[in-house]
């Protein structure tokens, strides 16, 4: 892989770090990410709560509120109608529990992926809406670009409310309260990227500052940090950029997983290997927690982990949490079975050439279809889009892109052709006719040349932030990269380049061969333990010189922490 190194002002950085009291290794990080204004950089190194805006600047988020506890004065039916992966449960489950604190008996619907598609589809109603209609309608992380959903809901004399995050395709449809930053001309706001539970937090704190106007007493008694642990994990399940409100958000909802009193995600991360007590990490909630509550919603009813996290019974949410591994298990038998008849179909078709990557076969399962993008995305570094099961001709599939591509500008170039789609830039739902996916695959390619061919280098690439001396690398250094956590989209771990490091042992290789370990000296006898995790076709030598690539920061294991290096490459010193 080509070596890429990050340029930046020292002489700023070191000024930053100086006014910051903190190093210039940590200055240069915070200029390589834009922060070069002193303030701004000390409100990503420390961000508080108190720094989230006023909610009621978000466009129609008042008129929301407003609605919300009209309904709950006068006792009326309100069904919150949420989606099935876990930004959608998250968000239902954190809107059911305050309505219910205020005093509301909230019905809850979330649908079945394989009978009902997703969000407000002709079945999903049919069933959310069976035992009687409700006189207003919350549906959470859908709903956008549902017009002939939201036509027909007003129709029936329900009022309706959309939080979303998924981009709009039109003007939305009139009489209805829509909250989503993507569907006006909003920028530079600090929740323009928040995802659906996000917003549901500032709706939920819209509701909580308009009833503490009117002295309701209920409002009082809910704090709404108790909610920050189902923001973080649909924050980070989600991929939406880990900068501004969902940087503090994310941040502190991390921090209060670690004590949550929520029975179900106690119950979650039990059932994860998860020491309670243990802190909790972003790889945690996209690798442990976040796939348990998908894997329901793929595989099977969401509405389990929906139950699990409004549940206050240990066993009972035990229980749930349990049969979530099961069916979690079940799911990653399937995708190894997908993955590998996806990657045979890249190799033997040669779709690699190809700026974007759509592999199809009627036989995989679409409930693991967006995690088999993901893991293609992530291996060939390009957009991917998987196509499964097919429904009377129509195949659906689901698309995951590298940063700098915007899927959703690219469905909408070719959008003559689609069937239903939507979502984000770096992910998105879409169905084809069958007949039509080689069609599509040429469109993508075309669309994506044009759009980024002279922008966006697929070629496989390390970018290095920074080049430390071997004295560099010690406790302060990694206690001070704890202040730009969370890690994620939006805001990269930094990677670091060690040069001309003479290994003293060769690398150990464990988990079943695949993986090695390895000791990096620093200076004054001093060394830190190195893990490469499948990469074990490439040992680096002993004795010679080699520059490591790294990611570096504390391994936390039963309750203990121990500096580590990643080793992201390396190669034979010059």
């Amino acid at each position: 892989m080509e070596w890429e190194f990050t340029d930046y002002d020292r002489k700023l950085a070191a000024d930053l770090g100086s006014y910051l009291g903190v190093s210039p290794i940590l200055g240069a990080l915070l200029v390589q990410r834009g922060y070069v204004d002193p303030l701004r950089a000390k409100m990503f190194l420390r961000p508080k709560l108190a720094d989230l805006d006023d909610p009621f600047r978000v466009r129609n988020l008042r008129s929301a509120a407003l609605r919300i506890i009209d309904a709950i004065d006068k006792n009326e039916n309100i069904l919150v109608f949420g989606d099935y992966d876990v930004d959608g449960i998250t968000s239902t489950t954190l809107l059911v529990g305050i309505l219910r604190r205020l005093g509301a008996n909230p019905s809850y619907f979330v649908p079945r992926r394989m009978e009902e598609g997703y969000g407000l589809s002709k079945a999903a109603l049919e069933r959310a809406l069976s035992g009687g209609k409700p006189a207003l309608l919350v549906a959470l992380d859908c709903g956008t670009n549902a017009a002939d959903a939201i036509r027909y809901i007003c129709s029936q004399n329900i009022d309706l409310i959309v939080v979303d995050h998924h981009q709009s395709k039109e003007d939305p449809v009139p009489g209805h309260i829509l909250i989503n930053p993507h569907a006006y001309a909003i920028e530079g706001t600090p929740w323009r990227n928040l995802c659906t539970v996000g917003l549901v937090f500032k709706l939920t704190h819209g509701l909580i500052k308009e009833l503490r106007l009117r002295n309701d007493k209920r409002s009082w008694e809910i704090d709404l940090k108790d909610y920050l642990d189902l923001v973080s994990m649909g924050t980070v399940a989600d991929l939406v950029p880990l900068t501004d409100e969902n940087r503090i958000l994310a941040r502190y909802g991390i921090k209060r997983l670690k004590f949550s009193k929520r029975t179900g995600i106690q119950a979650l991360i039990q059932a994860s290997g998860i020491s309670l007590g243990e802190d909790i990490t972003p790889v945690d909630i996209s690798f442990k927690l976040g796939p348990r509550i998908n894997a329901s919603g793929r595989l099977a009813d969401a509405s389990l982990p929906l139950e699990m996290l409004l549940g206050d019974d240990f066993t009972t949410c035990y229980r749930a949490a349990c049969e979530l591994n099961d069916i979690n298990k079940e799911r990653q038998e399937i995708e190894r079975g997908v993955l590998d008849s996806a990657m045979r179909q890249i190799s033997d078709e040669k779709l690699d050439d190809y700026p974007c990557i759509v592999v199809y076969d009627r036989s995989w399962h679409p409930g693991v279809v967006g995690i088999i993008a993901g893991k293609l995305s992530r291996e060939y570094r390009k957009p991917v889009v998987v196509f499964g099961e097919v429904d009377d001709g129509i195949t659906k599939g689901s698309g995951r892109s590298v940063p700098g591509v915007d899927l959703v500008e690219c469905l909408d170039s070719c959008s003559d052709m689609l069937g239903s789609w939507g979502g984000h830039p770096m992910a998105v739902g879409v169905s084809v006719r069958e007949s039509d996916v080689p069609v599509f695959r040429k469109r993508m390619a075309e669309i994506i040349s044009q759009k980024y061919g002279d922008i966006i280098d697929f070629a496989p690439k390390v970018r290095v932030n920074l080049v430390l001396d071997a004295s560099d690398v010690g406790l302060e250094l990694l206690d001070e990269l704890e202040l730009m956590h969370p890690f994620g989209e939006g805001n990269r771990e930094p990677i670091f380049v060690l040069k001309n490091i003479l290994l003293e042992k060769p690398p150990e290789l464990f988990g079943g061969g695949q993986n090695f370990r390895f000791q990096i000296p620093l200076s004054e006898g001093a060394w830190i333990n190195g893990v490469a995790w499948r990469m074990s076709d490439r040992l680096p030598p002993a004795g010679k010189g080699v520059d490591f690539a790294i990611k570096l920061g504390w391994n936390r294991w039963n309750k203990r922490k121990i500096p580590q290096a990643t080793l992201i490459d390396w190669r034979l010193s010059e």
